[in-house]
């Protein structure tokens, strides 16, 4: 496994199928044409002092209400006011199913999770659900973070002396698999510059009260180019991942306005198939207050990714947010693909999913070749059926070769299409209907988190500010190579966004990693290839007007693309370590640019100011595999 660009698996929610789309058209959430009608938790709160047992009750008392309504013709705003400034704790998920225009008013209300591990709201086949003034924690929190005190020779056992106020307890510790180890930067409440992404536990002992030793799945010094080894006073932040704390299924334009998110045991908000269109207004996921007693501020707000949408038909649209320590991806939208198993008749094929979600009849489908991972055409699926085919378990393991696995060793979709495409075993297909289309990012801030990836089309960023991002600030294009994850990016604009300290892990200056700027736009490669591979599938890109400052990599980075223009940005410094480490090695590329742009072809690139340092000696450099007489370049000027 390429342990220096991989990333955690997300924990999905099953998809319960076979359930009907209800009532709303527009993938945005509108007001109730109906006369709101008010529930006040009080009401509920007053009969029993449990708080799930009053949320169950609040929630089905407003069921009933609208099914009364539906049985005499009317319909109902139903809106649940709850208590204002109040603190709820629970420790099981609070349940929101089949309701058409609900709104819950949290009036600053603070709803406490009581378990480690489990979701916090779960929404399920909704429409129009609107969630505001809400916040979120846990207690006991679901990570820890402390001090390095010491460890073995070989850096695989180390010593931690755990901050005052956080868990050290033997049966949290006993949860903690697989999950993230990372030194942190208590100044900036960020991961330490030239420190590994991440690096994993394998288990955790209690040594005594505030005492653990952890035990790494590989050596934290285990140095890769660039990175820098663990020393006795590092700061570091533990945490494993499990239930995300925001929970959607199979709904259609939620909205989450002003909520505060805190802690999670895994994803933040995971929106999960659907016709999605979620709105995220205000919401901030960012650590919470310090635990009592502490004398530290968390480092971690989510144990994973801070939002995660997977294969919804229309993408979030996120307005005024701030995510902070996400200890993954702040963002992620995108599909899935599937892999050809076999070709059984004209048009018809056995495809392998990864999970059982992201491929439907009715789907217009995009095909990508194995091996340069350009498109074959376009097609649509005008018959899907699931068909567990154990006597084909060692075909589907070998289109998985080199990937992250399948959760379906045995499971085939059998496929007919609309029109022959020349697909064969180890091509790929992915669905344009359930990619996310139309995702918008705009003035919002990022700091201390993972990538902002968006793989989906008509998207656009802009007005946001990044700052001391993990790794790629902004990541754009295909993730075929390892998690299977589509598609190549169409009608992207990346406009007006300011950065500063962005990559600050030593995992992008690794000589096998592939993404290369602050703003990264590309494709993740099968592990073990080398070069650029022969496709130009990332179309019609702008990239304009974006202030980037203090990369340790650089700023702009784009190959595979076709359509491009670079358009007056200002870069400042660039490689600020001074060395590009192994950075570029995968390509063959010595860097001496703060902007690169390779396998491109048509693209425009002027009006951009670079600062010259010790690395970056040239504003732009363009590869000899972008096509020269498609490539205009002018009025990029190299300053100080």
């Amino acid at each position: 496994m390429n342990l220096s660009c991989r990333r955690r698996a997300v924990l999905l929610a099953p998809l319960l199928l076979g359930i009907p789309l209800l009532r709303g058209q527009n993938a945005r959430a509108q007001p109730g044409a109906a006369k709101p009608t008010v529930f006040e938790m009080a009401a509920f709160t007053g009969k029993t002092k449990d708080a799930d047992t009053a949320f169950a009750e609040a929630l089905a008392a407003i069921e009933n209400a609208v099914a009364d309504a539906k049985k005499h013709g009317a319909a109902i705003h139903p809106v649940l006011n709850l208590e204002k400034n109040a603190t709820y704790r629970i420790k099981r998920p609070i349940e929101i199913t089949r309701f058409d225009g609900l709104e819950i008013d949290g009036r600053g209300a603070l709803i406490i999770n009581t378990s480690t591990t489990q979701t916090t709201l779960h929404v399920h086949s909704c429409s129009h659900l609107v969630i505001r003034d809400l916040a979120i924690d846990y207690d006991p929190l679901p990570f820890t973070q402390g001090t390095i005190a010491g460890f073995d020779a070989k850096a695989l056992n180390v010593t931690v002396k755990v901050d005052a106020g956080y868990p050290d307890d033997a049966k949290f510790l006993a949860t903690i698999r697989d999950g993230f180890f990372r030194v942190m930067d208590r100044r900036t409440k960020a991961l330490k510059p030239g420190a590994r992404s991440f690096l994993s536990p394998a288990k955790i002992d209690r040594l005594g009260p505030g005492l653990i030793r952890v035990q790494l799945q590989w050596s934290a010094n285990d140095l890769g180019p660039g990175q820098l080894p663990i020393a006795v006073g590092d700061t570091v932040a533990i945490s494993a991942s499990y239930q995300e704390a925001v929970s959607v299924e199979d709904s259609i334009a939620t909205s989450f306005v002003g909520l505060d998110l805190r802690a999670s045991p895994g994803m933040g908000i995971l929106e999960n198939g659907g016709r999605g269109g979620m709105l995220l207004e205000r919401v901030n996921v960012a650590p919470g207050p310090r635990p009592k007693g502490a004398g530290a501020d968390r480092l971690i707000s989510t144990n994973a990714d801070g939002s995660h949408f997977i294969a919804v038909e229309r993408g979030p649209s996120f307005v005024g947010c701030s995510f902070a320590n996400s200890s993954d991806d702040a963002v992620n939208v995108h599909g899935f693909y599937f892999f050809v198993v076999e070709k059984i008749a004209p048009k018809i094929y056995r495809v392998s999913p990864k999970w059982d979600i992201g491929l439907q009849a009715g789907d217009d489908i995009e095909s990508c070749e194995n091996g340069s991972f350009r498109s074959l055409g376009r097609s649509k699926v005008v018959r899907l059926a699931k068909k567990k085919m154990s006597e084909l378990k060692g075909k589907i393991a070998q289109v998985w070769k080199g990937k992250s696995d399948t959760t379906l060793p045995d499971t085939i979709y059998e496929i007919e299409l609309a029109s022959e495409l020349p697909l064969k075993v180890g091509d790929a297909v992915t669905s344009l209907t359930r990619i996310g289309a139309g995702t918008t990012i705009r003035n919002s801030r990022f700091h201390a988190c993972g990538r902002v990836m968006v793989k989906s089309p008509d998207s656009l960023i802009e007005n946001n500010q990044f700052s001391y991002s993990t790794g790629v600030a902004i990541h754009a294009g295909s993730d075929i190579g390892f998690w299977a994850e589509s598609n190549f990016v169409r009608n992207m604009t990346i406009r007006n966004n300011r950065f500063t300290q962005c990559v600050t892990g030593a995992n992008n200056l690794f000589d096998d990693c592939d993404a290369l700027g602050a703003i990264y736009v590309g494709m993740t490669p099968p592990l073990n290839t080398k070069g650029f591979h022969a496709n130009f599938e990332n179309r019609a890109v702008v990239i304009e007007g974006n202030v980037i400052d203090d990369s340790y990599i650089y700023a702009i980075f784009v190959t595979n693309a076709d359509g491009v223009k670079l358009i007056g940005n200002k870069i400042g410094n660039s490689f600020i370590r001074r060395s590009a480490f192994g950075a570029g090695k995968l390509f063959g590329v010595a860097p001496d640019s703060g902007i690169f742009i390779g396998m491109t072809r048509n693209a425009e690139i002027h009006d951009n100011t670079v600062a010259r340092g010790a690395v970056v000696k040239r504003p732009v450099a363009i590869d000899r595999t972008c096509p020269k007489n498609t490539v205009t370049e002018r009025n990029d000027r190299l300053i100080g």
